[in-house]
């Protein structure tokens, strides 16, 4: 899997969206659908929300391979962090402030989602977490490792990831700034 493949695929598919549309967040199957289009140009077949195992109900976000690879599997998250005050794009339709950081929300999705690829059974399998942030200056993620908020240490401080920061501006949205981490979970336990 080509990272940097995935990360200019990602950032172009994020910021042609039309500047008139009315996007206030990203979404998840946006995400999940660029890095699909991504690893399909790179040659491999990928299934979306496949099911671990014929016996389980759990899903994962995308499984690809090759003919020369074994299967690798892929989470994704997104998430949002802004705390300025007054900036008229956190309002809503009816002008009420209706952002919502929700920091230990998302941090448990983030964890769920990990707890979820360890149960491969398959030690060997490639296993990646993305998480794809919308914010200004600080992102979540680093606000809450650098504070060690919810003990996120334990889960995230010796896990190696590739990073890409660049702007996204949407008009409904109230930041400015994307970042995407993809973390490699191979040596994770």
């Amino acid at each position: 899997m080509k990272i940097e493949t995935i990360f200019k695929d990602l950032k172009e598919d994020l910021q042609s969206i039309n500047e008139r549309s009315n996007e206030r967040l990203l979404k998840e199957e946006q995400v999940r659908s660029s890095i699909y289009y991504s690893l399909r140009n790179q040659g491999y077949i990928v299934a979306a929300e496949r099911n671990f195992d014929k016996n389980s109900e759990i899903e994962c976000d995308l499984v690809f391979w090759n003919d020369s690879n074994k299967e690798s599997w892929m989470e994704i998250k997104t998430a949002r962090y802004f705390n300025l005050k007054g900036d008229v794009r956190r309002l809503d339709k009816n002008g009420k402030d209706t952002w919502n950081n929700n920091q230990r929300g998302q941090y448990q999705s983030w964890i769920k989602d990990i707890e979820k690829l360890k149960k491969i059974e398959n030690k060997e399998f490639p296993k990646y977490f993305v998480l794809v942030e919308q914010c200004n200056e600080e992102s979540l993620f680093d606000k809450l490792l650098n504070k060690n908020l919810y003990d996120i240490r334990n889960y995230f401080e010796n896990i190696n990831y590739n990073k890409i920061v660049f702007d996204l501006k949407w008009n409904k949205a109230p930041v400015d700034k994307c970042i995407v981490r993809i973390f490699d979970l191979k040596n994770y336990s």
